[in-house]
């Protein structure tokens, strides 16, 4: 049976012992072209990543200890696992695919998943895992032989959806009102900045918006290739914003906060990429972002060179300020106790940290649930990736939610950030369109 626990830092049931067998395969040409009709998680970048199916189990926290809370249930579950890693991948072994929630109030549970099987590939090298248990009745057989895993992912059928329309929570009048509200709380001295987002709900009708989950996420890759797509119960998305990585002691995270519309596959000019780099709003909103991360990685121990200038990192439709921040963790130091140093970071938050969270729950007046916060993956040898989820939608019913917002500061603008909210928008809504069919 799968692990289940909330708000305890312990199972609350006696744990089955797992067995863990990792062995190379022939490596697919692109990993997104072996996503299954009904896939437990996502993980894909560039021509690699990680498909999990199934579930072993499952790990689950609420409240402001769940990064400690998970960590420590992760430490548990490897304590009784035998691991046999022919392999030896970036991602092979006993590993959980994560989504944590926003807010330590969240009534959506953070959680850890350890898939059932998993196809990894990294480098043009792949990998099948198995994870079984000594409960196996309440599982089923378990497939061994890597052919039999392999054959598991074969790509499902790309679904046609009828073209639909965004609603958004609120008028452009009245969004634009409420960062009007949060300028002036930031002019007021109750912030220095807010990222404040918006909801557009996507109908599909009768269709379960989780049918569309592997199609949507294939799309985002082909798309969006650079970014880290994801997908985990009831999120799916293309974060081009990397929280922390982690491999071996070297620790990355990519900030990105600062952002210029641009007309589709455009780019900016030499001309306006200079002006956009120079721009005191768009410079003070990047700087309080990489402040925001590089801060407590130091006071966590982490040994940092110092701080190089945000560059222009071009995206489909956007191109945002972007820092890359690098350095090496001390011994014992965990990818789960980085992520909840970090999150939420101003990028996603503003700064203070607490006063624009206050800001942010007062004007959103919804749960943001798994938005803007940490999605990826963890390995029991410490590697592991988590981005923030971002360009992304919540997956409920026959509803697709998409969220996006940017940072405002003191002299943001009501049209240019609604504009910016909208330009967010587009990967999830041109992954959509790319399923729709003519006549629906």
């Amino acid at each position: 049976m799968p692990i289940l626990f909330t708000s305890s830092p312990r199972p609350t049931q006696e744990s089955p012992r797992f067995t863990v067998r990792s062995i190379r395969v022939d490596a697919p040409a692109t990993l997104a072209d072996h996503i299954p009709e009904a896939p437990s998680a996502l993980w894909l970048h560039e021509s690699g990543g990680l498909i999990g199916i199934g579930e072993a189990a499952r790990l689950e926290a609420t409240g402001p200890d769940r990064f400690d809370a998970l960590a420590n249930a992760f430490r548990d579950l490897e304590a009784s696992t035998d691991v046999e890693d022919l392999a030896n991948l970036r991602g092979s072994g006993l590993v959980a695919f994560a989504s944590f929630s926003y807010s330590p109030a969240s009534s959506r549970p953070s959680r850890l998943v350890i898939p059932r099987y998993l196809l990894g590939s990294v480098e043009g090298r792949a990998f099948v895992t198995c994870v079984s248990s000594d409960s196996e009745e309440s599982v089923g057989k378990t497939l061994t032989e890597p052919e039999e895993i392999l054959a598991l992912f074969s790509p499902g059928r790309v679904p046609t959806v009828a073209p639909r329309t965004m609603q958004p929570a609120h008028s452009g009048e009245a969004y634009r009102g409420l960062v009007k509200e949060a300028v002036q709380e930031i002019d007021d001295g109750v912030a220095e900045k807010v990222v404040l987002s918006e909801r557009f709900e996507i109908d599909l009708g009768t269709l379960e918006a989780s049918c569309l989950v592997p199609a949507l996420a294939a799309q985002l890759n082909h798309r969006y290739p650079t970014a880290w797509t994801f997908a985990l119960d009831d999120i799916v998305g293309a974060s081009p914003e990397m929280l922390v990585r982690t491999e071996g002691p070297k620790v990355f995270s990519r900030v990105l906060a600062g952002s210029r519309p641009v007309s589709g596959d455009d780019e900016l000019s030499a001309e306006e990429r200079h002006a956009f780099l120079n721009d005191p709003k768009e410079r003070a909103e990047h700087d309080f972002a990489a402040r925001s991360v590089r801060e407590p990685l130091m006071r966590l121990g982490v040994s940092l060179p110092p701080s190089e200038g945000p560059f222009v990192l071009h995206l489909p439709g956007i191109e945002h300020l972007a820092t890359d921040i690098r350095g090496v963790a001390p011994d014992g130091l965990g990818i789960l106790e980085i992520a909840g140093a970090l999150h939420p970071s101003a990028a996603v938050s503003g700064t203070p940290r607490t006063a624009a969270n206050e800001v942010i729950a007062r004007l959103e007046r919804v749960d943001r649930a798994g938005y803007a916060s940490p999605v990826g993956w963890i390995g029991a040898d410490g590697d592991g990736e988590l981005a923030i989820a971002l360009r992304m939608a919540h997956v409920h019913g026959t509803t697709l939610t998409v969220q996006a917002g940017g940072g405002l500061v003191s002299d943001s603008d009501p049209l240019t950030e609604h504009a910016e909210a909208l330009a967010k928008t587009r990967p999830i809504v041109r992954a959509l369109a790319s399923l729709s069919s003519p006549e629906g």
